[in-house]
């Protein structure tokens, strides 16, 4: 992980004392289409395999015994995943479940190739891109673009962002915010989005590309949907890169920040997790969002002031935004 983390967060976190195997958010999302099923999702970011020169087999192992256990409908990766030499043994994990799996293109996933290379790996066809399952409209979106001196914006490429400043970092391209209106207009179910860097909860303020454009297309969106009478609008959008635990509501959209599978990286370097972190998404035919996380303890020791800053969980908490009568 690139050293991003040149200040330590100013938003308070809950401590880390208690660990639990697993957590629940629980989030109304809005009266479900009538074709919604109970939709099940296994969930892993930010494994950053062979990153250090660390092997993650057994980490990708947990999350994929996990899935055979629990049969989710599909999994997802959400970026930072792995690299297209010595990762065959992650390929291998990742393919013994025999059910839909989709990528989210990562920064790191660049770092010694292009998208297409990867993509190429991965079997995957298109760099961003949407489907329907379940009820549900899924959107994965490409932020991995930088933004040149000449205000252009090329492809992340065997690390070609790393020596530029943040605010040339985690762009979108223009076709692909074009594209994003018009599949969003076309939606017919409620909306869940997948990216890898962050549009919002990021305390990496300068790192954060064309964040506001996103945000006001979803804005867009959900206005258009709300005064068609439609529910079709963007319900929670899930993210990555950050390497933290977080949950935020914006314009009745439900973020999630989803912690890395596997350290967390600070001024003081990489701090290792003992166990894996994943999680499990439910979509229910109720209108409810659940996710299942992990939580563990760091594999070494670290200041207090890293156990109190930076938690080793995927949600450490369950929480109701809404009255029970309004679901």
């Amino acid at each position: 992980m690139v050293k991003r983390r040149n200040f330590l967060k100013q938003i308070g976190l809950s401590g880390t004392g208690i660990l639990l195997a697993s957590n629940t958010w629980s989030v109304p999302i809005s009266q479900p289409a009538k074709s919604a099923k109970k939709l099940r999702i296994g969930v892993i970011s930010d494994l950053h395999h062979l990153q250090f020169n660390v092997p993650e087999v057994a980490r990708m192992k947990s999350f994929m015994d996990a899935v055979m256990k629990e049969s989710p409908d599909f999994i997802i990766q959400c970026g930072d995943f792995c690299r297209p030499k010595k990762s065959e043994e992650i390929m291998a994990q990742w393919n013994r479940f025999t059910g839909p799996k989709y990528h989210v293109l990562g920064n790191h996933d660049m770092d010694v190739c292009d998208k297409a290379t990867i993509m190429k790996l991965w079997g995957m066809e298109k760099p961003y891109y949407s489907f329907d399952q379940g009820g549900y409209h899924f959107v994965v979106m490409d932020r991995n673009f930088l933004r040149k001196e000449d205000k252009t914006l090329e492809d992340y490429n065997n690390s070609n962002w790393g020596p530029l400043p943040s605010p040339m970092r985690s762009f979108t391209d223009q076709p692909q915010l074009e594209w994003l209106k018009q599949d969003l207009a076309a939606a017919q179910h409620p909306v869940i989005v997948f990216m890898h860097q962050p549009v919002f909860l990021s305390d990496f303020y300068q790192e954060l590309g064309n964040a506001d454009e996103i945000l006001a297309i979803f804005d867009d969106a959900n206005l258009a949907a709300k005064q068609a009478g439609k529910n079709t609008g963007v319900m929670a959008v899930f993210m990555g890169h950050d390497h933290d635990d977080r949950y935020g509501a914006r314009n009745g959209v439900h973020y999630f920040l989803l912690n890395s599978a596997s350290y967390v990286y600070t001024e003081s370097g990489a701090h290792y997790y003992k166990d894996a972190l994943f999680a499990f998404i439910t979509l229910d035919p109720s209108g409810w969002l659940h996710i299942e996380g992990r939580s563990t303890t760091y594999r070494d020791p670290v200041t207090d002031k890293v156990k109190a800053q930076f938690p080793t969980s995927i949600s450490n908490h369950a929480v109701r935004l809404l009255p029970e009568k309004q679901v």
